[in-house]
């Protein structure tokens, strides 16, 4: 019988399209790049011997299943993601027993879609936790004291608190870039006009960290370099008008604070003590785990990556090569997230993810758009290819990590 017209294969298809097509949803719902989603949608459809082709966009999936003279096309659409470590490893599990024959296809679907629609790991009060501890603990690693530290908290809060109120209405959630960076702003600047030796920009910066799309400039990076073309750019254009809708809503918040405080002027950072990195670190590494929405079992992982990317980027300044650093950081993150894969079997997302947001240029993005608002055009323009110099490292250093020592798998 000829193979192209064998019946089982439709039968094959069949029973395995709703899996398929759910797993699909789920990974996009849960932010996978392109790069990863395609590549593990198409080692799974392999091992049950189906004939897939995938095509994914941070918003939607493609999916053509059956040979050339049976082909059905499906269309998955979702809005755009955000990383949830928690769901991601469980789908992961979820793929590994079925690719090991230890669930049926029924099952495993079953499993996808209760992961799929599961409530968060954390709750609503996470998302102010994680707000509080990031921007607290990252603003020492963006060159603040303890005064920065200080300020970078509470106007943590004041970012968490617009973000679960926003999300609330669809259309107030359009606006919560812009508000948030607004209000955090505004009220960095009353603060630092009643206390001068606060440094303005480390502080709001720190605070606006869980909003910045760093992490989606470097995905799309990774994505245009690994020939993922029409998903790489329009999350690089989404990243951009993100920076966009932040820095307008700094300028709006600097100048309605100015109305009030006068002028502020660009003080120095407070003293850091020696300690306040490292605690930073720690900080971080909580807050990440909880913004992530990851397992508490990963807290160490999740730590390790954090502590992985701050030596990094450690050199870089060492060395007086922030590019450099970048590629440090995310070449030694890459090989411990695969060494972790290599020994745990569970995805290597779980320290990628963590590790690069610290490394991400989204403080650097945003400085840059800032200063072009403030019409320092020279400057503004230096710092944006700055940025984009070290996500362009940072996917080097990722690509680079998958040669050296390959992933046992894609996510």
């Amino acid at each position: 019988m000829n193979d192209d017209h064998d019946p089982t294969r439709t039968d094959d298809t069949q029973r395995y399209a709703p899996l398929v097509l759910n797993l699909g949803r789920a990974l996009l719902h849960v932010g996978s790049p392109a790069h990863r989603l395609e590549s593990a949608m198409q080692i799974m459809a392999d091992r049950l011997g189906l004939k897939a082709e995938f095509f994914s966009t941070p918003t939607a999936l493609i999916v053509s299943l059956g040979d050339s003279h049976q082909q059905q096309t499906f269309l998955v659409r979702s809005e755009p993601g955000s990383a949830n470590l928690a769901k991601l490893s469980d789908l992961s599990a979820v793929m590994e027993e079925l690719a090991d024959g230890r669930i049926d296809p029924e099952t495993a679907d079953k499993r996808v879609r209760a992961i799929d629609t599961a409530p968060p790991e954390y709750g609503w009060w996470s998302a102010i936790a994680a707000f509080v501890l990031i921007g607290g603990g990252v603003a020492s690693l963006l060159g603040g004291g303890w005064r920065e530290t200080l300020l970078a908290a509470p106007l943590g809060a004041v970012a968490g608190l617009t973000v679960i109120w926003m999300r609330q209405h669809l259309e107030r959630s359009r606006l919560i870039n812009p508000l948030a960076a607004a209000l955090i702003t505004f009220l960095g600047t009353l603060w630092c006009g009643f206390d001068a030796q606060t440094a303005l920009m480390p502080a709001i910066i720190a605070a606006m960290l869980p909003l910045l799309p760093g992490m989606d400039m470097t995905t799309a990076s990774r994505e245009l370099a690994t020939g993922h073309v029409v998903s790489g750019s329009s999350r690089l254009a989404f990243a951009v008008m993100i920076f966009a809708l932040l820095a307008f809503g700094m300028v709006l918040g600097g100048m309605a604070g100015q109305a009030i405080v006068g002028p502020i002027d660009l003080a120095e950072a407070s003293p850091r003590p020696t300690w306040l990195p490292f605690a930073g670190v720690l900080a971080g590494a909580a807050g990440l785990m909880l913004l992530i929405q990851a397992h508490r079992r990963d807290w160490i992982w999740i730590l390790a990556a954090c502590l992985i990317a701050w030596s990094g980027a450690n050199v870089g300044v060492w060395l007086g090569a922030p590019v450099i650093g970048a590629f440090i950081g995310a070449l030694a993150i890459g090989m411990a997230g695969n060494l972790f894969v290599h020994f745990t079997r569970r995805p290597g997302s779980i320290m990628h993810i963590p590790g690069l947001i610290l490394l991400v240029p989204g403080s650097i993005g945003m400085r840059s758009l800032a200063a072009l608002l403030g019409d320092d055009i020279v400057s503004g323009i230096e710092t944006a290819m700055l940025a984009g110099i070290i996500a362009v490292a940072l996917t080097t250093g990722m690509i680079l990590a998958s040669i050296l020592l390959p992933p046992r798998t894609t996510l």
